[in-house]
């Protein structure tokens, strides 16, 4: 279990002023982030605690279809005579690409009809808790899939527990309670940095020194909650709870969730540059709590400000009481709890500063939600499987003939990127192969050998697969 898991896990007994004392007394994540013993020099670097790598060289592809297909289709990169009609192909296998994509997003459309939050669409099918179990299960297998050929990344549990324990560059301490949750998939393409400037406390706050911050510049989310009744449960076995109590637990957490959130329902997220150490803002139950130099902060000025008033006002109050004069009694009483307000008011004031800075990040880095994220993920997967396709075909293609093997043509499909668009990746050679294979564009012979069809054929041939499509039986 994670420290923020672990601290979500905790009974709130503290109440009145214990509970406003409280405040000022070290978090866990405070204890945690004085634990960590990084030197100085990483420190300066790089900003959080944690940060998940990218493969050495990734999958994906940072160039576009279009700038493939420029460079794709020059002369010399085709046989004499065949450049034109290498062209022809691309647009046509395109064509033909989007068609199933287009077939597999309807697929998918209709799997998360059932679990969709924003469905405005009536559905006549009922089903039972194992059947929708089972539909849950399906859909996340084939969103998994989906990923994958969009070649996203996915988060393991070992990382998700150190990037949620980690700290935030925002300034926040964030927790998330990941027991609450059926299923949390979470996916990322792009593990960069980049730099960002923060205000140096060293010098007042009055000057910012640049910072090398980790980032997903690709992130999904998928989360499904348990039931309330799951939550509460689960939380009389694992910390020996009377259900009265673990009732109130798991409703003050639910008060955590925006109106609407249902555990029937399955919420998918996209965003983009993410900073890894802000991994918790992306979950509806997010607390936020103050760090300590806030609680420092906050416990002088307020705490000082409330003395310094005690001081001034108990005198005129006993002067009052002396005199029994019951108009100043009730300025005076008056003027103290305004005093008492006032300096409250702060600590909320803190807190709402903090929620400020979480929306106004999920605002600006949020691509797409729910149905959304469909369609945006397979737009990402059908460009990048025409991409491997359309450079795997034309180095088969050129070299057809000779004695190449598929290893041979990756390493020039990779020494081509980075000489064309300074591109350094690994080639997902068998991914685009099978594909090819499928499609009929490449016929296999024997265990490793196989033959490539020159672009007329393969034009004629993606052309039947399209009559196939367009004369089904089913649609006469």
């Amino acid at each position: 279990m994670s420290d923020a898991q672990a601290t979500m896990g905790q009974p709130q007994k503290l109440k009145g002023f214990k509970r406003f004392y409280s405040l000022f007394r070290p978090s866990k994540a405070d204890v945690r982030h004085a634990d960590g013993k990084a030197d100085k020099k990483t420190k300066k670097i790089i900003k959080g605690l944690t940060q998940v790598k990218a493969p050495e060289k990734e999958r994906f592809i940072p160039v576009s279809y279009q700038s493939l297909v420029n460079q794709l289709g020059q002369a010399d990169m085709w046989a004499e005579g065949e450049s034109e009609q290498g062209k022809i192909l691309m647009q046509d296998l395109n064509a033909w690409r989007h068609q199933s994509y287009r077939d597999r997003l309807n697929q998918l459309k209709d799997a998360y009809l059932t679990f969709s939050p924003d469905s405005d669409t009536l559905t006549a099918e009922t089903y039972s808790d194992l059947e929708l179990r089972e539909k849950r299960h399906e859909l996340m297998e084939n969103m998994g899939k989906l990923l994958e050929s969009a070649n996203y990344e996915r988060i393991n549990k070992t990382n998700l527990d150190l990037l949620l324990s980690s700290d935030s560059p925002y300034g926040l301490r964030l927790h998330v309670d990941l027991d609450a949750f059926d299923d949390v998939i979470i996916y990322f393409r792009g593990a960069k940095t980049k730099i960002v400037e923060y205000r140096d406390w060293k010098w007042a706050y009055l000057k910012k020194k640049p910072v090398e911050t980790p980032i997903f510049q690709r992130l999904f989310i998928a989360l499904k909650l348990k039931p309330k009744e799951e939550q509460i449960n689960e939380l009389m076995i694992k910390e020996e709870l009377p259900r009265k109590q673990a009732e109130k637990r798991v409703a003050k957490n639910l008060k955590l969730l925006p109106d609407g959130v249902t555990s029937q329902k399955i919420y998918l997220k996209l965003f983009k540059n993410i900073p890894q150490d802000d991994l918790e803002m992306m979950f509806p139950n997010t607390k936020v709590e103050f760090k300590l130099f806030d609680k420092l902060k906050l416990g002088l000025t307020a705490g000082g400000g409330t003395v310094a008033g005690l001081v001034g006002i108990v005198p005129k109050f006993l002067a009052a009481a002396t005199l029994l004069n019951p108009i100043t009694l009730i300025t005076t009483l008056a003027g103290f709890i305004g005093l008492l307000v006032r300096q409250i008011t702060k600590f909320f004031n803190q807190r709402n500063e903090y929620m400020m800075t979480l929306a106004q990040n999920l605002y600006f880095h949020n691509l797409a939600n729910n149905r959304g994220v469909l369609t945006l993920l397979v737009d990402r997967a059908e460009e990048e499987d025409i991409k491997e396709e359309i450079l795997l075909y034309t180095f088969l293609c050129r070299n057809r003939g000779q004695e190449t093997n598929l290893n041979r043509a990756k390493t020039e499909i990779e020494t081509f990127l980075k000489t064309n668009f300074n591109v350094d990746i690994e080639f997902d050679l068998e991914d685009a192969f099978s594909r090819l294979v499928r499609d009929g564009l490449i016929e296999k012979n024997g265990d490793n050998g196989y033959k490539i069809l020159p672009p007329a054929q393969a034009t004629n041939h993606v052309q039947r697969l399209w009559n196939g499509v367009l004369h089904k039986p089913d649609m006469v």
